[in-house]
Order: C-alpha cells, then structure tokens, then sequence
C-alpha cells in the first residue's frame, strides 16, 4: 500500500515538493538544479517522475520497490526517492527489478 500512497500524493507538485525538502540533502540540492534547468519547481519535476512510474509500474516493481523501502526507517520518503533516482538513471532499469529477476522471479514487461 505505501507505493501507491507514494504515487497518489507524490504526484501532487506541493505534497512532492515537501517529501523533498523532507529527505534533503545532496537529494533536494539535485532535485532544484534540474527542476531550474527544466523551467519547473522541484514539487513539479518530482512530481511528473511519480506520476510517470504510476502509470507503468507493476508487480515486479511493486515486489523490488517494497523490499529495497523495508531496509529503510522512513520507507515512503525512500521510496520516493527510489522512484526519482531511477527515472534518472542512465542504465534504463530500476535496480530492484534487476534484483527481482536475478532472484528468479518474473520481471518481464
């Protein structure tokens, strides 16, 4: 349940703004320059990520989400934040779907 309360709040720009000044950091400071460099808020930008990944994500990501959030004492706001780093990351895949399927577990999309 916490991924979709991730994704129902998060893709609203104020609440995703404010899980990002929440979780800080090198993380909020990366979130503003490529907000700025994109002509939108950091609440804007995160906020697409999140409604982007609710729009595709399935079971395989549900599973490997969920476990890489319970090695975490804030899982929602690290869940968010696995969210943007893998829309953001160059290999094109989520870790935790290369770890569900390393697993053995089904992971085709």
């Amino acid at each position: 349940m916490e991924i979709e309360e991730i994704v129902a709040t998060c893709s609203l720009p104020p609440v995703a703004s404010a899980a990002v000044r929440s979780i800080g950091g090198d993380f909020s400071k990366r979130m503003n320059l490529l907000a700025a460099a994109a002509g939108m808020s950091d609440g804007e930008f995160v906020a697409s990520m999140v409604r982007s990944f609710g729009e595709t994500f399935d079971d395989c990501d549900r599973r490997g989400l969920k476990r890489a959030m319970k090695r975490s004492p804030m899982p929602v706001l690290a869940g968010l934040r696995l969210i943007v780093e893998a829309a953001l990351d160059d290999e094109g895949e989520a870790f935790w779907r290369r770890e569900e399927r390393d697993a053995g577990r089904n992971c085709v999309r």
